[in-house]
């Protein structure tokens, strides 16, 4: 499901928050007043409000930035947009990662490869859980990056990416962000961004890596509804300061391809101090589940291979790996 680029245009049009008649916006747009309300209409299904008022026109119910591939590239900085190999940027996905998953089994995608939707159907997170993904008011991004090593090796992928993240967050403006193990980035002990790692296996010594990241920015109390955890947006986070998606988008860009391409031979290791200045369980209280089960402990950081490190009530260190295992504070 894709927007017209006229509706694209007339979306654009009306970013600003201001009113506009239809007969103001049929001229601008060289069409009829009735097509006008059709493409409304349409923008409607896509989970876009407006507020009409009579005597005054229609507006955007609050002002929205759409995301636009040219300044999403012209932010990137040299040395990120020489790791770039395409940017995809679409209006409607069921997911970003599963598009590029099979994207990639139809033909082979070079490493570098970057999918961006301004909505997701049918996003989802660790464990099978949804993540609520309406249209423009968050982040929901994948890359693509082939890796000729061992399975083993990419273990520790999910928290360097998480590092990655922490700091394009940092970039734009957002302090106060820690993460939690294995996937996630809190604000406040509230759920800001997570992530989620995929890899297809080419052979033995070959694999692909899709990373999806999912960044809430400006949620709707509509679309909060729908999400069963303590969560948070950036422009909760930063106070009502501006923020561009765009600017957002060009610096997760940035350092995730970053990590991406450093990752294969350098690991998790040299990331490690990085780690430990986000975590936000170290020396915590944490309860670990695995299906029916669930064990308690204090967490005291991560290995190289991403394992988090558990102090248990005999006072031994237990290596967890991610896996389907899930973690909470207590």
């Amino acid at each position: 499901m894709e927007l017209t680029t006229t509706e694209i245009k007339l979306l654009q049009y009306l970013s600003d928050g201001q009113f506009y008649s239809g007969k103001q916006l049929a001229l601008e747009f060289g069409v009829s007043r009735t097509t006008i309300w059709n493409y409304l209409k349409n923008l409607e299904k896509f989970g876009i409000d407006f507020h009409a008022v009579k005597g005054k026109g229609t507006r955007l119910a609050k002002p929205i930035e759409l995301l636009n591939k040219q300044l999403i590239l012209e932010g990137l900085s040299p040395e990120s947009s020489k790791f770039i190999s395409q940017l995809e940027l679409l209006t409607s996905l069921p997911s970003t990662s599963k598009y590029l998953l099979q994207k990639n089994q139809s033909q082979k995608l070079n490493s570098g490869m970057v999918c961006i939707a301004e909505m997701q159907t049918s996003g989802k997170g660790r464990l099978g859980r949804a993540w609520v993904s309406p249209f423009a008011q968050n982040l929901y991004i994948s890359f693509l990056w082939n890796f000729k090593t061992g399975i083993g090796a990419l273990s520790g992928l999910s928290l360097a990416c998480g590092i990655a993240v922490c700091h394009a967050l940092k970039n734009i403006g957002l302090n106060g962000h820690a993460l939690k193990w294995p996937n996630d980035i809190l604000f406040e002990d509230k759920k800001l961004a997570g992530i989620l790692v995929e890899i297809q296996g080419e052979s033995q010594d070959e694999y692909t890596a899709i990373v999806g990241i999912g960044i809430n920015c400006n949620m709707t109390a509509q679309e909060a509804n729908q999400i069963n955890q303590p969560w948070t947006d950036i422009k909760k986070a930063i106070l009502g300061k501006p923020f561009s998606r765009n600017a957002l988008a060009s610096e997760l860009i940035g350092q995730v391809l970053k990590v991406l391409s450093a990752f294969e031979s350098e690991g998790l290791k040299p990331l490690l101090p990085e780690w430990n200045k986000y975590d936000a369980c170290k020396d915590k209280n944490v309860k670990i589940i695995a299906g029916t089960t669930s064990s308690l402990g204090v967490a005291k950081g991560v290995t190289e291979l991403g394992e988090l490190k558990l102090l248990n009530s005999v006072g031994e260190i237990e290596h967890i790996t991610s896996g389907e295992v899930s973690l909470r504070l207590e």
